[in-house]
């Protein structure tokens, strides 16, 4: 079978013709992987299911490209860069909608999704042909066709956030090609696949914990119920459509979509196999250890990334680390970057704030043993990844490296917390107003974000006012801010509202009054005072006053540095002129809310006419 160059679905026509290729086997001589050897084998097919999930482990996908570069901008992410590389085409001008059809990135990134489709698709043909459907074993393969299915179902939903309309089938390629040129598909109708697949799926897979599930590094039925009602949100969500004047519309029927998202996260709930750590920050503690959650099982759905051979949590998102003799080499924690707009946005006494932003690094250029205060405030870090949190196998290869190697944290695309706050969204819109069941579970997540003695107050109090169906609302566009800031979630739930806009706009606004000192910002101060625990390595956070103005003299036994308003002139000139400039292209070439990317040229030029870009493009 002779190669194809073809980027628009990387068809593997070899697969195609054999059903499966040294890649996914290599325990055997390349002449026996036939289909017919391959699915009549429980083993040999788990091999090639293996070779699915692999793909999620790759740069263009869960390693770095989906969960972090292509996941800002909103109003609480922004991606790294200055007033002179925003507009970059390479990842930075994606981050910042100024995507361009020749841009290798979103090329590779779109090759590689397709390929992840094709091995679904070649997979799936596979077993519902396998004689071992018709034995004992079939529970078993119909356990990993229902992992298949979520797994193709994940990837096109990548595809449609990203993309929008796209080419969608769900067979094989075949090797005459007839079924590989093919126009985008409508993506409601895509949507509609996806959630078919995913109840077939449904019926398939276990709970976690159960029998072979025993990790959710594997797809298990608590996240395909998740994964149906995430995509039923954004089914009967908003996004901008291919249509004349390229208008924002909402998904037909939103009023079934969001039915089928709370019945799921509903069923989720009674079961009870997911559930909250009680403790916020140890769920990244054990990410950051490589350990599973087995008390909890919060994290619902985990990419199994390896320690040097993938993942870039940690090194490209998380605290800033300079090169230092107690933890070796540097990171690069400044591609995803957070503001202090985000940092205030926080209720002072809310444990998430401290444990999801650094605003300041490890260490500096001169190379010192402590925390550094970084005092710029659009180069704030996510401190969800730290590299304290590391085992000793990670720090041996980093007291070693010379360059960047994987860190092999696992990516967790959906955690329970998610679960309820959908399940009160649903419930509040559904109903008009928010129930009992939206408030409880609204106040099961904020309660872990509060010490007990805060909870009357701000967890109780706080959300028996939420006395009608916009301040809920309101709220739960909130509460998924402090929960999940740098986890990939804001900017598409941004979209599904149709709020990415106005948003990213507020965010500017906001952040202009914290460089001004206006109202409501007035109080806070043009200079912090800190000190160091004993260690003089950690700052004393506790003892950092961050909301009222105490002026600019020195104070005997602490060190001040300049904050927000007490910034220089040009400072905050510079700020301001990158605050404007971030997320851009959300409004270019007289097309409002342009969020989708465009469809790189190489695809175009393979697609025999049937593609063509839109948006402006």
């Amino acid at each position: 079978m002779k190669k194809t160059t073809l980027i628009i679905y990387i068809a593997v026509l070899a697969l195609a013709a054999s059903s499966c290729k040294k890649g996914f086997l290599d325990s055997s001589s390349p002449s026996e992987f036939t289909s017919d050897v391959v699915y009549n084998s429980t083993t040999y097919a788990s091999y090639a299911l293996t070779g699915i999930y692999s793909l999620l482990t790759q740069d263009q996908m869960y390693s770095a490209r989906l969960s972090l570069n292509y996941a800002t901008n909103s109003d609480i992410e922004i991606v790294g860069a200055d007033a002179g590389s925003y507009k970059e085409n390479t990842n930075r001008g994606l981050s910042n909608y100024l995507g361009t059809p020749d841009n290798n990135s979103i090329a590779r990134e779109w090759s590689l999704i397709y390929k992840m489709i094709e091995r679904s698709n070649l997979f799936i043909d596979g077993v519902k042909k396998s004689p071992l459907m018709s034995t004992k074993d079939s529970t078993l393969m119909k356990g990993y066709m229902g992992e298949a299915l979520t797994l193709r179902a994940l990837a096109y939903f990548e595809l449609v956030k990203n993309w929008g309309d796209v080419p969608y089938k769900s067979e094989p390629s075949k090797a005459d090609l007839s079924n590989v040129y093919l126009p985008a598909t409508d993506r409601d109708v895509i949507y509609d696949y996806l959630l078919a697949d995913l109840s077939e799926a449904e019926q398939y897979v276990p709970w976690v914990r159960t029998g072979n599930y025993s990790s959710t590094e594997m797809v298990t039925k608590g996240f395909v119920k998740g994964l149906t009602a995430r995509i039923a949100l954004f089914r009967g969500g908003y996004s901008i459509r291919n249509k004349p004047g390229f208008p924002t519309e909402r998904g037909s029927d939103w009023r079934k979509y969001y039915e089928l998202a709370n019945r799921q996260c509903k069923e989720i709930k009674l079961r009870g196999v997911h559930q909250l750590n009680t403790n916020y920050i140890d769920v990244w503690k054990k990410l950051g250890r490589f350990e599973q959650d087995a008390a909890f099982n919060e994290n619902m759905f985990e990419v199994a990334h390896g320690l040097s051979r993938s993942g870039e949590m940690g090194y490209s998102i998380g605290i800033r680390f300079y090169t230092n003799a107690k933890y070796g080499f540097g990171n690069n924690a400044n591609v995803v970057n957070t503001t202090a707009y985000y940092f205030y946005s926080f209720d002072q006494k809310d444990i998430r704030r401290d444990n999801t932003i650094a605003y300041y690094t490890y260490s500096n250029g001169a190379a010192d043993i402590k925390e550094v205060f970084q005092t710029n405030p659009m180069s704030y870090n996510f401190a969800k990844w730290d590299q304290r949190f590391m085992g000793e196998s990670w720090s041996v290869l980093n007291k070693a490296a010379a360059g960047k190697f994987g860190y092999g944290i696992n990516w967790a695309v959906m955690r329970y917390s998610d679960i309820l706050l959908m399940l009160a969204e649903t419930e509040n819109a559904l109903n008009g107003v928010p129930t009992a069941e939206a408030k409880l579970a609204l106040k099961e997540v904020r309660r872990r974000a509060f010490a007990e003695a805060d909870r009357p107050l701000k967890v109780d109090a706080y959300v028996d006012a939420l006395g009608d169906e916009i301040s809920f609302f309101n709220a739960i566009v909130n509460e998924r801010a402090w929960e999940f800031g740098g986890e990939a979630i804001r900017k598409f739930d941004l979209i599904r509202w149709n709020l990415l806009v106005s948003k990213i706009e507020e965010q500017r606004v906001e952040f202009k009054k914290l460089l001004a000192g206006t109202a409501p910002y007035q109080s806070i101060p043009k200079a912090l005072f800190y000190k160091y625990e004993s260690n003089n390595e950690i700052l004393n956070k506790p003892d950092i006053n961050f909301y009222q103005d105490k002026g600019t003299v020195d104070i005997p036994g602490y060190t001040k540095v300049n904050w927000m308003s007490g910034y220089s002139a040009n400072d905050i000139t510079s700020y301001t002129e990158r605050i404007n400039l971030f997320s851009s292209g959300l409004n270019a070439n007289g097309v409002q809310n342009r969020h989708l990317y465009p469809i790189p040229n190489s695809v175009i030029s393979d697609s025999q006419g049937k593609l063509k870009n839109s948006y402006g493009f």
